[in-house]
């Protein structure tokens, strides 16, 4: 079974700051991760290549800049076999089409693929839309909420969050799989392969031309935007004295303040 499963690198959100001054994030002291959900999605993977009698291989894909070529080598120290990088200027700050085209196309490349894997949220944008997109481009099925995957006799079975209870789900051939976090938690990597990840030809890199993507193919769906900020919020004011000196301080405060 050849499995492929979508990572993708983000900022982790306990480091990113505003900027209210420029009204924007401010991203020079953030550092990157892998997006959690998509460790949920490749455990899965490497949980099912490793029940696989006659074999199986995993391949992370991710789409982004240079610097997500961590993410790819990441995924190679937790266990997957090798990894594609679709990296170009044009994918540094992609839409989601882009995205989605961009993985399509990777998937294509790899065929046959028996099986694609998505986390179920983006840590940032807290959007989960991957999956759905995904199985249209392809033209395959789409199951989401997945808590487990297992080898079945005629394919494979999913257990499914639904309405709170787990239902089980019967795969017969390809198919896009989002999965939500669970019990089978991430593994970490191993310390041998944590030093051989880097080694050279692990991760394929490509650049959307590679892939057939060019000109209105990799024009997105959407714009950024500047950020619409509140107004910021004031310190309060310490009122000491007894309860009729305080009391008169807090009218004296909001006749002021035009309130009352």
């Amino acid at each position: 079974m050849r499995i492929v499963v979508c990572v993708k690198q983000v900022y982790d959100p306990a480091t990113v700051r505003i900027s209210r001054s420029r009204e924007e994030f401010d991203l020079r002291g953030a550092t990157r991760i892998t997006n959690p959900a998509d460790r949920y999605a490749l455990e899965a993977g490497l949980r099912l290549r490793d029940g696989d009698a006659l074999g199986g291989e995993v391949i992370a894909v991710t789409v982004g800049d240079a610097q997500a070529d961590d993410t790819a080598h990441e995924a190679i120290a937790m266990g997957a076999d090798h990894a594609m990088l679709v990296s170009g200027r044009e994918l540094a700050a992609a839409s989601g089409r882009t995205v989605t085209r961009a993985l399509a196309a990777a998937v294509e490349r790899l065929a046959p693929v028996d099986l694609v894997l998505t986390g179920d949220i983006g840590a940032v944008n807290g959007t989960g839309g991957l999956a759905g997109r995904l199985a249209a481009a392809l033209g395959w099925p789409v199951v989401l909420d997945a808590l487990q995957l297992a080898p079945a006799a005629d394919g494979l079975e999913a257990l499914v969050s639904y309405a709170g209870e787990g239902r089980l789900v019967s795969l017969s051939g390809p198919a896009v799989v989002s999965v939500r976090p669970g019990p089978e938690r991430p593994r970490y990597a191993h310390a041998a392969r944590i030093a051989n990840a880097w080694q050279p030809g692990l991760v394929e890199t490509c650049s959307p031309a590679d892939l057939g993507l060019e000109g209105d193919l990799l024009i997105g769906d959407t714009e950024a935007g500047g950020l619409v900020l509140g107004p910021e919020r004031t310190r309060g004011q310490v009122i000491g004295g007894g309860v009729e000196d305080a009391a008169g301080a807090v009218l004296e405060v909001l006749r002021e303040q035009r309130l009352i």
